[in-house]
């Protein structure tokens, strides 16, 4: 497995921007600077840091695009390849919960073939992992998609990583289906569920339910029990029904505001009690069309930079040109970016996780670093994985996205190995030579 030692340009951290003191990668980790190997890591330490006796740096991080300004140097021994970020912002990869596919193929299909050419699409995004998000279905055709995604989960892909498996219902209200299609949704089943998470062996991270919908308590519990994720969407529950939902382990909710009942001031709904409880995460969609510049604003100043997640809900028309593509067994159509079904509803977006940051910074007004953490390090921590992935620190998967000032995905590494760049990267040298 290559090495890399990644030189100049500025950290994405969760404080800011900082000069990047040089970042090595190795064994699909990154490394403190100098040190053998993720055996000699420890938590806390961030290469920006450096440590005695290394040589200054360049105070222009533009102009730090050699090893020799880099806090490895000459100490490093290490074969490696040399990537040059001068005038680029190294960010954490970003990690996406909500993907129904992109580039004309669909988590439906459930092949090896369909989801490589979904994670190759996002990867160019910036997106270094992601949640497969399978929409309702007959019971069958779900236990033959878990079975074969559980397969592919965690294996190279050449792009994003899948990390698991989210299932948008089937248990939602049709009154907010959106564009899923209603043919599909059915009465709360815990021993369809158990089935489902039987086929998907552990791979099954998130399901979203309608809280309101006779018998989801315990349903709710028994997935917390398995250790799945329970978010709350296309759903018509009251504000008493969701707190209710929350204790029993809802802790998050999808498209925030999108296919649920709308907030009222004297009947708060779903949407209202996410709002009031600190500890519930909301993902949104900073498309610019889901949510309105301002109602982006006003999330932020509500939910803070902790509780927020930023993601796609791509479909398939994501990346391709506009036309008439299927989502869920419906005819769904793009027309200059927008994907809506013939009568006029949203279905799903086009969106990339890097232009739903670069959304955020311009059209809510947050600073970079805090973006960028609704889309690494907060779905990291709603996961369970934030000692493996969603900052630039030693022991973490080396999951990096190279970015230039105007948004623009220069290089995506997902553990440690390069799956898209446009950068001209040289052969393997030693690094501090």
């Amino acid at each position: 497995m290559t090495d890399y030692l990644i030189c100049g340009g500025l950290l994405v951290t969760s404080g800011g921007t900082v000069p990047n003191a040089g970042i090595l990668v190795t064994r699909g980790k990154i490394a403190a600077p100098g040190a053998p190997g993720p055996g000699g890591l420890y938590p806390g330490f961030c290469c920006s840091m450096g440590r005695p006796g290394r040589r200054p740096v360049s105070p222009d991080p533009g102009s730090s695009g050699t090893s020799k300004n880099c806090c490895v140097g000459d100490q490093c021994s290490r074969e490696c390849v040399e990537i040059d970020a001068s005038g680029l912002m190294i960010s954490p990869g970003f990690i996406d919960l909500h993907v129904h596919g992109g580039n004309g193929c669909d988590i439906m299909d459930g092949t090896a073939a369909a989801i490589k050419e979904i994670a190759s699409y996002h990867a160019m995004g910036g997106t270094t992992s992601f949640l497969a998000t399978a929409a309702p279905a007959p019971k069958d055709r779900l236990q033959k998609l878990l079975t074969a995604l559980s397969g592919l989960s965690m294996k190279f892909t050449g792009g994003a990583q899948l990390l698991g498996i989210h299932m948008e219902g089937p248990y939602i209200n049709p009154l907010r289906a959106g564009a899923i299609n209603p043919a599909h949704l059915r009465k709360v089943s815990t021993s369809e569920m158990a089935d489902f998470i039987l086929a998907g062996e552990g791979t099954l991270k998130m399901v979203t339910v309608a809280p309101e919908l006779p018998g989801s308590s315990e349903l709710i519990k028994m997935l917390v029990g398995e250790g799945i994720i329970v978010s709350a969407g296309h759903s018509e529950a009251d504000y008493e029904t969701a707190v209710a939902s929350f204790k029993n382990g809802v802790t998050h909710a999808i498209h925030l505001f999108n296919a649920s009942a709308p907030l009222h001031h004297r009947e708060p709904g779903l949407v209202g009690a996410v709002l009031a409880e600190r500890d519930i995460t909301a993902e949104i969609i900073a498309d610019g069309r889901h949510l309105h510049p301002a109602m982006l604003k006003m999330l932020y100043s509500i939910k803070g930079n902790r509780g927020l997640t930023l993601a796609t809900d791509a479909v398939s028309a994501a990346g391709r040109p506009d036309g008439d593509y299927l989502f869920n067994g419906r005819r769904i159509i793009m027309e200059k970016g927008q994907v809506t079904l013939p009568e006029g509803p949203m279905a799903g977006s086009s969106l990339t996780m890097v232009k739903a940051v670069k959304n955020m910074v311009g059209m809510a007004g947050i600073p970079l670093h805090e973006a960028v953490r609704m889309a690494s390090l907060n779905p990291a921590r709603l996961l369970g994985r934030e000692n493996y992935k969603g900052a630039l620190a030693p022991g973490m998967d080396a999951d990096i996205v190279l970015l230039d000032s105007s948004f623009n995905v220069r290089l995506t590494m997902v553990c440690g190995e390069i799956v898209y760049s446009n950068l001209r990267i040289p052969q393997k040298k030693k690094a501090g030579k």
